[in-house]
């Protein structure tokens, strides 16, 4: 006489055969993480589980009932604290990852579990029935109080990480990641639902179907780990990295409504995450501006998509903030656009730190003029007062001989001098104000609005600045090109960073025999350039490579802070343009500015 094969052991061994390939797969990769070591306990304790399924719809004596039992329950006390575990490293979350010996008391209640079942035939607690007519009834027939106690911790740790992974498949920005999460929940949901329909036996059936449902859970995990890359690319593991970082990143989808951001990127925009999440990217950024001034960033974030991959782009908040943003779109494997980010930095602190930079380095270079403004205003106070002192005398004269004879001719002859001298005194005057002009010009606010400027005339106001200055023995040529376009720029700014380049080439040439200093302006390839070439001593390309570098300087101590090129240099950036040197030991050097044309 034949027996059949009970209908639920050929899924049992399929399930079995599955989680046995599996584990050798993930515990022979080379890369060995937490999360492959639980995935592989995870795995060992499902072929427990379905071995000793296949052995209880196998056996046909008590004894082989009861191994069989203990084999497939040895499973089934492990699986939930394993899944609740693996769950909490795939999400990376560190109040469960953060301490190793978390499994301790997660696995307490399944070894109690254990050691009531090895002892029940002396209380009957796990199993009040042990019969194979009680097993096909499903457990209101032989569960005993142990059993429903430890089947509600089972079924609280199961839907715990299966709320893990739905909630970090929500939080994945691609379509790869959110289904990967969610095949890792149905992997757990689809055996609780077919152990409960055997357990209270919500459909009848005369064979448990939870050996079915772990082969198509396993099916599942298989299109995780291979389809989807659940081993090579652990989701939120970047997160944590950005999570960490003091700049804000912005996540959003293609219609630019954000999906994540971190604890920065919240801090920056002044709301918390929960209310952020949702709202349109660019109208949030926009929001941050004054209402006059969003239109060009709307333009310009919107305008990604069709022209450009990203922007780059600094703007100045309502609340007197400046924040560097960068905005990129991230693309699918078809190239189509699957979202963007944005990057956010708070210079605010770097921006009032070179406004104090700027403005020591203006007094330095004040210092520096010192001398030459009190010469130069001394000259023609001297004879400003020479002159008032021969007009009052000749007044003097004019009173004392106006009754003598002959006093008309001298007095005409006397007087013909008054316009002369008159003359001469204005222009003194007129020097002094260009002077205290020039001064105030180089005082001036580093926020001066752009405008359109001739560089030639810039030229000219740092070559009169430069003059006063020490070192008046270096000979100044200049060779200025006309017509020369006009740029878009601050003047002022303009002339205290050539003046910078200009004081430093005196300085360097006060060794130098016979200086001479030549200045020069062109237009090539769209650039307007001011070249400042001396005949000085040169640098060998150590010096060259930290020129620009703040607070580096070849000059003694005392004579200089460092920040005159730097300076110079951030000027001509912000302008668009570029500061370059050209030097070699002995032969001079060349500073060429570029600022693009208008």
């Amino acid at each position: 006489m034949t027996t059949s094969m009970h209908p639920a052991v050929l899924p049992a061994a399929l399930a079995f055969t599955a989680s046995l390939a599996m584990a050798i797969y993930v515990g022979r990769r080379r890369e060995q993480t937490e999360l492959h070591r639980i995935l592989v306990a995870l795995l060992i304790a499902l072929m427990l589980w379905t071995a000793g399924a296949v052995c209880r719809f196998s056996v046909t004596t008590q004894a082989g009932l009861e191994a069989s039992l203990q084999l497939l329950f040895l499973g089934v006390f492990t699986v939930p604290p394993l899944w609740l575990l693996f769950a909490a490293h795939y999400a990376r979350i560190p109040r469960l990852t953060r301490h190793r010996g978390l499994w301790i008391p997660l696995m307490v209640p399944s070894l109690v579990a254990w050691a009531v079942l090895l002892t029940n035939h002396g209380h009957g607690l796990m199993i009040r029935d042990l019969s194979f007519h009680a097993m096909r009834a499903g457990g209101r027939a032989w569960a005993g109080p142990a059993f429903w106690a430890f089947l509600v911790w089972a079924y609280l740790l199961l839907a715990i990480g299966v709320a893990i992974h739905l909630r970090t498949a929500a939080r994945m920005v691609v379509n790869a990641d959110r289904r990967r999460g969610v095949l890792l929940a149905l992997f757990a949901a689809i055996p609780i639902l077919t152990s409960l329909n055997y357990v209270f036996q919500v459909v009848p059936l005369s064979f448990d179907l939870t050996p079915t449902g772990l082969t198509f859970s396993l099916v599942l995990l298989s299109a995780a780990v291979f389809r989807y890359r659940l081993l090579e690319s652990l989701p939120l593991a970047r997160r944590d990295v950005i999570e960490h970082l003091d700049v804000g990143v912005v996540i959003a989808n293609a219609e630019g409504s954000i999906l994540d951001l971190n604890a920065a990127a919240a801090w920056i925009l002044g709301e918390s995450a929960g209310r952020l999440k949702g709202r349109l990217l660019v109208e949030t950024l926009a929001s941050l501006l004054p209402e006059a001034r969003r239109e060009p960033l709307e333009r310009a974030l919107e305008g990604i998509a069709s022209t450009r991959d990203s922007v780059q782009t600094e703007v100045h908040t309502e609340d007197d903030r400046f924040l560097a943003v960068r905005s990129a779109l991230v693309r699918d494997p078809r190239g189509a656009p699957a979202g963007r980010f944005v990057v956010l930095r708070d210079r605010t602190d770097e921006r009032r730190t070179e406004r104090v930079l700027h403005q020591t380095q203006r007094l330095e270079t004040v210092g520096t003029l010192a001398a030459g403004v009190a010469h130069e205003v001394n000259n023609p106070l001297a004879f400003i007062r020479s002159n008032l002192q021969q007009m009052h005398r000749m007044g003097e004269r004019v009173d004392e001989e106006r009754a003598a004879p002959g006093a008309a001719s001298k007095l005409a002859v006397d007087l013909s001098d008054l316009r002369e001298i008159a003359e001469e005194t204005l222009d003194g005057i007129d020097r002094i104000e260009r002077l205290v002009s020039d001064m105030r010009l180089l005082s001036s606010r580093r926020d001066e609005p752009f405008v359109a400027t001739d560089l030639n005339r810039v030229v000219c106001d740092a070559l009169r600045l430069a003059d006063l200055s020490r070192g008046s023995d270096v000979r100044i040529d200049s060779d200025l090109y006309e017509p020369l376009p006009e740029v878009s720029g601050a003047p002022r700014r303009l002339v205290q960073a050539l003046l910078n380049v200009l004081v430093n080439a005196k300085q360097a040439l006060r060794e130098t025999a016979s200086p001479h200093i030549r200045v020069s302006t062109r237009f090539e390839h769209g650039f307007v350039v001011v070249s400042i070439d001396d005949n000085g001593p040169g640098m060998d390309e150590g010096v060259q490579a930290r020129i620009f570098d703040p607070f580096f300087t070849t000059k003694g101590p005392g004579e200089g802070t460092g920040l005159g090129l730097s300076i110079a240099y951030d000027i001509l950036r912000d302008h668009g343009g570029a500061l370059e040197v050209v030097s070699s030991p002995g032969e001079g050097t060349r500073f060429a500015a570029r600022v693009p044309a208008a």
